[in-house]
């Protein structure tokens, strides 16, 4: 099957699961064109330099899914039959229903290409020659050890999202609600998620409250998330963050945990970054500027997306890079990013394919 034809294939797919970051074929087209040179990289030899080359798709990927979301494993099945290759994807629980339904939509030309599974399946994994893994960094280093050097890994470990308000100085609840929306897409579980936002310590103690008491009640009013309830786990780990911060001392705006999708918002300074639990509870955290490269010390090269709330300065931003920051994107748009974004600042076809050059 050429280039072309799974493009068309592909294209309703894209419609139906938006959350792909593909609006469609035209967006299937230019990453190919973007990442590959050519658009039939994948069928023949294209004029490369001085000769000629052309791109190899594995015969098959091994996809190994991360529980928390079923974004990343729509997305890596995704580029996966768009170059062609068979799609192994062992899938953990939580996911498997999501999964199945969007291998479920797909043409039946392309269905074939697809083979779930609830386990590690070390047949699976030996036929390919491609190896995909989301998840935790012991995950990430195990598979890693599996696989054969002459086999290509490609690891997405956890990573870390943040917010940049910096000096507050009004508080607009169109862009409060914004906020909220980042924060309570996929229960705040994703590594697009974000998990603290960060304001500048000078910023009046006035304007600050403001700001923590608009985006608590962003999060009371949010209608853009499906009502679910949490398990007694889930509801464990947000009442240990809650009551850690009253024995801190530090301000904090809560629902009722027996409320579906119950938020969390806390009010403090910390020398460093400390994880959230998700599940809508945020930090919010003041930050001198002087000491941000400090703060953001033990999450240096596991930032993903920074959240700009307003305009940033050349030197914040500057900080965020030095510390492996992989993409800055308006509020409101940090759990959808562009079709062509660097995925944890790698590309996202290039590192599955090969090449073949002729001089």
């Amino acid at each position: 099957m050429h280039t072309l034809e799974r493009i068309e294939l592909l294209d309703e797919v894209c419609k139906l699961f938006p959350e792909t970051g593909f609006k469609g074929k035209e967006d299937l087209a230019a990453l190919l064109e973007l990442e590959l040179k050519s658009l039939t990289a994948l069928d023949e030899f294209f004029s490369y330099g001085y000769g000629k080359t052309k791109a190899i798709a594995p015969s098959q990927i091994y996809h190994v899914l991360a529980a928390n979301t079923p974004i990343a494993g729509y997305q890596s099945l995704l580029l996966g039959l768009l170059l062609g290759s068979f799609n192994a994807v062992q899938c953990p629980k939580p996911v498997k229903n999501s999964l199945f339904r969007f291998v479920s939509s797909l043409p039946q030309k392309l269905q074939h290409k697809v083979e779930l599974y609830d386990e590690f399946n070390i047949n699976a994994f030996e036929n390919s020659d491609c190896i995909v893994v989301f998840g935790q960094q012991k995950t990430i280093e195990y598979f890693k050890n599996l696989t054969p050097t002459h086999k290509r890994f490609i690891g997405h470990g956890h990573k870390v999202s943040l917010i940049w308000a910096g000096r507050v100085e009004e508080v607009n609840r169109e862009k409060m609600a914004l906020i909220s929306r980042d924060i309570s897409l996929y229960s705040q579980l994703g590594c697009l998620s974000p998990q603290s936002i960060l304001i500048e310590e000078n910023s009046s103690s006035e304007k600050i409250e403001s700001f923590c008491q608009v985006l608590a009640d962003s999060l009371r009013q949010d209608m853009s998330i499906q009502s679910q309830s949490l398990d007694i786990d889930e509801l464990a780990a947000i009442k240990q963050h809650r009551d850690c911060a009253k024995a801190l001392g530090w301000a904090l705006w809560e629902s009722s945990l027996l409320e579906p999708n119950p938020w969390t918002v806390i009010l403090r300074k910390s020398p460093i970054f400390e994880p959230t639990c998700g599940y809508r509870t945020i930090y919010v955290d003041l930050i001198e500027k002087s000491k941000l490269e400090d703060w953001l010390k033990p999450i240096k090269g596991m930032i993903s997306t920074v959240g700009v709330f307003e305009k940033m300065p050349e030197n914040i931003i500057s900080i965020f890079i030095e510390s492996a920051t992989s993409r800055f994107c308006p509020i409101g748009s940090m759990q959808q990013p562009a079709a062509f974004w660097h995925h944890d600042g790698r590309t996202r076809l290039q590192e599955m394919v090969r090449w073949v050059d002729w001089e």
